[in-house]
This record gives C-alpha cells, sequence and structure tokens, in this order.
C-alpha cells in the first residue's frame, strides 16, 4: 500500500469563512483539531477539540472512526511546523489505512500562534483569549 500525500498546508481565511458561516457546524462540516499539549493555554479556535500529540498515537484508531463522516479537518499546533503537520500526516495514513479518503485533512498554516495574531480582537473567532500569554518578551 503507498503512503499518501503529506496534507496540504491552507491559509487562516480559508477556516475563518468556514467558522464565520452559520449554515457550517464544528464537529459536523468540518473540525478543527488542536494537537498542543501543556502550552494549550492562552486561547483556542472556537470548535476546536484538543487532542494533545502525546496521546494522539494510542487514540488514533478510534479517532479516525469518531471523525470519519467529517468533511474537513484542520490540524495545527503553536506554529505548525511539527506536530500539527505529523498528526495530520498520521491521521492521513490511517484514513487511507481504512480505504478512506484522506485529501479532506489540512493542516493550518502558522498555527494558533498566527491565527490568535491575526484574530485575537474577534470572540468569534478565538476563545478564552489571555493577552498576556501573548506578550513578546525581547
Amino acid at each position: 500500500m503507498s503512503t499518501p500525500p503529506l496534507p496540504a498546508f491552507v491559509d487562516s481565511e480559508v477556516l475563518k469563512a468556514l467558522i464565520e458561516d452559520k449554515t457550517k457546524v464544528p464537529g459536523k462540516d468540518y473540525l478543527v483539531i488542536d494537537v498542543r499539549d501543556e502550552d494549550r493555554v492562552g486561547g483556542h479556535i472556537p470548535g476546536s477539540v484538543n487532542i494533545p500529540s502525546k496521546q494522539l498515537p494510542d487514540q488514533l484508531p478510534a479517532l479516525v472512526r469518531q471523525y470519519a463522516d467529517v468533511p474537513q479537518l484542520f490540524f495545527h499546533c503553536a506554529l505548525s511546523q511539527i506536530r500539527g503537520p505529523k498528526a495530520a500526516a498520521r491521521w492521513s495514513e490511517a484514513v487511507t489505512e481504512r480505504g478512506g479518503d484522506s485529501s479532506s485533512i489540512k493542516i493550518l498554516r502558522g498555527g494558533f500562534g498566527d491565527w490568535q495574531r491575526k484574530h485575537k480582537d474577534d470572540k468569534n473567532l478565538v476563545e478564552a483569549y489571555e493577552a498576556e500569554y501573548w506578550i513578546e518578551d525581547y
């Protein structure tokens, strides 16, 4: 069996449009999977589920079954450089092994760090925002 292609990165505007479309339901029409671990502080994307990257390998088969009917999955971590892409790739491989189509699996470019920079002032796009967490030390 061949390895599926790596999931594609998408810009935040793609996900933003889905969240703002009130005809779309998180968990049914799309799902945001936040794989941050202890660093999931300072805010999150509304409707996202937190599946810490450390727990994902053990939970993966059950999660792939649970969310099999969700047509669009968006993965992210803090920066979407390591954990988010790795989780998306593992998920994609598990979907393909089950005979499914993994083309609906995407990675949020820039992760939550970029998302909060762009959308921190919109309570419809960031929940539990803690500004002091995002203050940069120089």
